[in-house]
């Protein structure tokens, strides 16, 4: 009993002597690095950063959601391996223990990549980590802005619609109104929809449109300048700009004297049908003028 007693003892110390075993510090810091989104045909490069300590590495693995498509493991011959899947090209000469290269990426390409790390003898101690990554399709023309008539009038109902090319993903749109980006509130409509592009397979638009009531403040000397902002991550930033006009001139108030002076300093005029007369004859030219002014401004 003594002697199994002993043995125990011995044993038990033999395996928990080197605490370092058990050290799960052989393997840490560990993240991976993928660009949130790159262009459909550009090359892109996947790190994998990580601590190993005092420990050797043992290998690096790649995966696409749960397939392998790439191993480093440096005790190997060559170190790099390329399993082949589909819209996957790794260039071997760009890739290593810390980063996989991958060319011509196609939208295809899109989805979770993850890179796995196990340290060597004695630890063996391996972990994961997981990115996504986007390949978008990215046009180059930029978004078309459409107004319905380009006068308007103070009061008036304003209706515009930005329209992007096709893309995948679908981008977004911002409005600006005289340089100040416009939301969603009372008196201000933006309702954006999502269409299939049928000029290409696989991509969609966005149909973005605004209304908002005319105002004095919106109309600066008499122009109101209306934007329309399509973004999509850092790929792609492009505008179209309207300038919209008002079609009826502002009117500084007038002041008309009243009563008459003997002294000759003013003009007046007593209560009665006289005032209301003359009243009569000042509305009819001042409406005179801003027919006037309105029709000869669309010969401008």
């Amino acid at each position: 009993m003594a002697y199994f007693i002993t043995r125990s003892i011995l044993l038990f110390v033999t395996l928990f002597a080197d605490f370092s075993v058990f050290d799960v510090r052989a393997l840490k810091d560990m993240y991976i690095k993928v660009p949130e989104a790159v262009r459909v045909g550009d090359s892109v490069t996947l790190a994998c950063d990580y601590d190993l300590e005092a420990a050797a590495l043992y290998t690096i693995k790649w995966y696409r959601y749960d397939s392998e498509f790439y191993r480093y493991v440096p005790k190997e011959s060559p170190p790099s391996r390329v399993f082949v899947m589909s819209h996957l090209n790794v260039d071997v000469s760009r890739s290593n223990s810390t980063v996989v290269t991958l060319t011509d990426v196609k939208r295809e390409t899109s989805g979770e990549f993850k890179c796995e790390v196990s340290a060597d003898a004695p630890r063996f101690h391996t972990d994961i980590r997981a990115a996504h990554l986007l390949v978008a399709d990215v046009p180059d023309e930029g978004p078309v802005l459409r107004t319905e008539v380009q006068e308007k009038s103070i009061g008036a109902r304003i209706k515009a619609n930005c329209t992007t090319p096709g893309s995948y993903p679908p981008m977004n749109i911002t409005w600006f109104i005289n340089d100040v980006e416009v939301q969603p509130k009372y008196g201000i409509d933006i309702h954006d929809s999502v269409e299939r592009y049928d000029a290409l397979p696989g991509l969609e638009t966005v149909r973005s449109m605004i209304s908002i009531n005319a105002s004095l403040e919106l109309f600066k000397n008499g122009k109101m300048k209306i934007r329309c902002m399509a973004t999509m991550f850092t790929l792609y930033r492009k505008t179209q700009e309207s300038e919209l006009h008002d079609d009826a001139p502002q009117l500084a108030l007038i002041m008309v004297p009243t009563t008459l002076s003997s002294e000759g300093k003013g003009i007046f005029f007593s209560s009665g049908p006289e005032k209301q007369h003359i009243s009569n004859i000042l509305l009819t030219v001042l409406l005179f003028y801003v027919h006037l002014h309105a029709w000869l401004r669309k010969f401008q």
